[in-house]
Protein backbone atom coordinates (compact mmCIF):
# COMPACT_ATOMS: atom_id res chain seq x y z
CA UNK A 1 0.00 0.00 0.00
CA UNK A 2 2.55 2.69 1.08
CA UNK A 3 4.36 1.61 -2.32
CA UNK A 4 1.02 2.50 -4.48
CA UNK A 5 1.06 5.74 -2.46
CA UNK A 6 4.57 6.32 -3.47
CA UNK A 7 4.03 5.58 -6.95
CA UNK A 8 0.83 8.24 -7.41
CA UNK A 9 3.04 10.75 -5.28
CA UNK A 10 6.00 10.38 -7.64
CA UNK A 11 3.91 10.84 -11.02
CA UNK A 12 1.89 13.79 -9.60
CA UNK A 13 5.44 15.19 -8.64
CA UNK A 14 6.45 14.90 -12.44
CA UNK A 15 2.99 15.58 -13.67
CA UNK A 16 3.14 19.29 -11.88
CA UNK A 17 6.88 19.89 -13.89
CA UNK A 18 5.82 18.46 -17.27
CA UNK A 19 3.65 20.32 -19.95
CA UNK A 20 1.50 21.47 -17.55
CA UNK A 21 4.17 24.51 -16.16
CA UNK A 22 5.41 24.66 -20.06
CA UNK A 23 2.37 26.46 -21.75
CA UNK A 24 3.93 29.41 -22.84
CA UNK A 25 7.35 27.60 -24.04
CA UNK A 26 5.84 27.34 -27.86
CA UNK A 27 4.94 30.78 -27.67
CA UNK A 28 8.11 31.55 -27.52
CA UNK A 29 9.73 29.53 -29.90
CA UNK A 30 7.26 30.23 -32.63
CA UNK A 31 8.34 34.46 -31.91
CA UNK A 32 12.12 33.10 -31.23
CA UNK A 33 11.42 31.41 -35.06
CA UNK A 34 9.63 34.63 -36.74
CA UNK A 35 12.34 36.93 -35.83
CA UNK A 36 14.75 34.15 -37.53
CA UNK A 37 13.04 34.21 -40.86
CA UNK A 38 12.17 38.34 -40.75
CA UNK A 39 15.96 38.75 -40.26
CA UNK A 40 16.97 36.30 -43.67
CA UNK A 41 14.08 37.96 -45.43
CA UNK A 42 15.70 41.44 -45.07
CA UNK A 43 18.92 40.22 -45.37
CA UNK A 44 17.67 38.44 -49.18
CA UNK A 45 15.82 41.21 -50.61
CA UNK A 46 18.76 43.50 -49.35
CA UNK A 47 21.02 41.17 -51.40
CA UNK A 48 18.40 41.27 -54.15
CA UNK A 49 18.55 44.85 -54.28
CA UNK A 50 21.95 45.14 -54.42
CA UNK A 51 22.48 42.65 -57.47
CA UNK A 52 19.89 44.56 -59.10
CA UNK A 53 21.96 47.26 -58.78
CA UNK A 54 25.25 45.96 -60.18
CA UNK A 55 23.64 44.64 -62.97
CA UNK A 56 22.08 47.63 -64.40
CA UNK A 57 25.80 49.25 -63.55
CA UNK A 58 27.28 46.41 -65.58
CA UNK A 59 24.27 46.98 -68.42
CA UNK A 60 25.47 50.96 -68.58
CA UNK A 61 28.91 50.46 -68.39
CA UNK A 62 28.45 48.04 -71.65
CA UNK A 63 26.71 50.60 -73.46
CA UNK A 64 29.20 53.75 -72.77
CA UNK A 65 31.88 50.88 -74.04
CA UNK A 66 30.10 50.46 -77.03
CA UNK A 67 29.79 53.99 -77.42
CA UNK A 68 33.26 54.79 -77.10
CA UNK A 69 34.01 52.36 -79.51
CA UNK A 70 31.75 53.32 -82.17
CA UNK A 71 32.71 56.83 -81.86
CA UNK A 72 36.44 55.57 -82.45
CA UNK A 73 35.33 53.47 -85.43
CA UNK A 74 33.62 56.87 -86.59
CA UNK A 75 36.77 58.83 -86.45
CA UNK A 76 38.31 56.11 -87.88
CA UNK A 77 36.01 56.42 -91.09
CA UNK A 78 36.26 59.96 -90.94
CA UNK A 79 40.03 59.41 -91.34
CA UNK A 80 40.33 57.05 -94.02
CA UNK A 81 36.97 57.01 -95.75
CA UNK A 82 35.61 54.52 -97.83
CA UNK A 83 35.48 55.96 -100.93
CA UNK A 84 39.17 56.98 -100.84
CA UNK A 85 39.06 60.80 -100.75
CA UNK A 86 41.14 62.53 -98.42
CA UNK A 87 40.40 62.24 -94.26
CA UNK A 88 40.24 64.47 -91.86
CA UNK A 89 41.87 64.23 -88.27
CA UNK A 90 39.87 66.49 -86.09
CA UNK A 91 37.92 66.74 -82.77
CA UNK A 92 34.37 64.97 -83.25
CA UNK A 93 31.53 64.68 -80.74
CA UNK A 94 29.12 61.92 -81.55
CA UNK A 95 24.91 61.74 -80.38
CA UNK A 96 23.99 57.98 -80.63
CA UNK A 97 19.93 57.91 -81.10
CA UNK A 98 19.73 54.28 -81.77
CA UNK A 99 17.88 52.07 -79.70
CA UNK A 100 20.97 50.64 -77.68
CA UNK A 101 22.97 53.27 -77.49
CA UNK A 102 20.27 56.08 -76.65
CA UNK A 103 21.34 58.61 -74.26
CA UNK A 104 25.03 57.75 -75.19
CA UNK A 105 27.59 60.45 -76.62
CA UNK A 106 31.03 60.04 -77.97
CA UNK A 107 34.06 62.32 -77.92
CA UNK A 108 36.97 61.38 -79.68
CA UNK A 109 40.23 63.03 -80.13
CA UNK A 110 42.87 62.58 -83.11
CA UNK A 111 46.35 63.41 -83.49
CA UNK A 112 49.14 62.52 -86.19
CA UNK A 113 52.28 61.93 -86.22
CA UNK A 114 54.79 61.28 -89.42
CA UNK A 115 57.46 58.47 -88.41
CA UNK A 116 59.43 57.53 -91.79
CA UNK A 117 57.26 59.20 -94.47
CA UNK A 118 54.65 56.98 -93.38
CA UNK A 119 51.60 58.75 -91.58
CA UNK A 120 50.34 57.26 -88.09
CA UNK A 121 46.70 58.48 -86.26
CA UNK A 122 46.19 58.29 -82.64
CA UNK A 123 42.36 58.10 -81.42
CA UNK A 124 40.86 58.56 -78.46
CA UNK A 125 37.05 58.03 -77.91
CA UNK A 126 35.17 58.91 -74.63
CA UNK A 127 31.87 57.23 -74.43
CA UNK A 128 29.23 58.48 -71.82
CA UNK A 129 26.16 57.16 -71.39
CA UNK A 130 23.40 58.35 -68.30
CA UNK A 131 25.57 61.97 -68.18
CA UNK A 132 24.02 63.64 -65.13
CA UNK A 133 22.03 60.75 -63.50
CA UNK A 134 22.76 59.25 -60.56
CA UNK A 135 23.82 56.00 -62.61
CA UNK A 136 26.18 56.71 -65.06
CA UNK A 137 29.21 55.35 -66.41
CA UNK A 138 32.61 56.42 -68.89
CA UNK A 139 35.16 54.08 -70.77
CA UNK A 140 37.63 55.66 -72.69
CA UNK A 141 39.31 53.75 -75.44
CA UNK A 142 42.23 54.34 -77.51
CA UNK A 143 43.54 53.10 -81.26
CA UNK A 144 46.00 53.65 -83.57
CA UNK A 145 45.98 53.63 -87.23
CA UNK A 146 48.15 53.35 -90.08
CA UNK A 147 47.90 53.94 -93.81
CA UNK A 148 48.07 51.32 -96.06
CA UNK A 149 48.22 51.96 -99.54
CA UNK A 150 48.00 49.27 -101.82
CA UNK A 151 49.94 49.03 -104.93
Amino acid sequence: MFLKYYSKLNKTKQTSFGPAKQKGISLAFLLFTIIIVSLLAAALMKLNSQSALSVAHQVISTRAFFAAESGANLQALAIFPVNGSAGACAIQTYNFTNPGLSGCTASTTCSSRVINSINFYSVSSQGVCNNGQPLQATRVIEIRLKNISFP
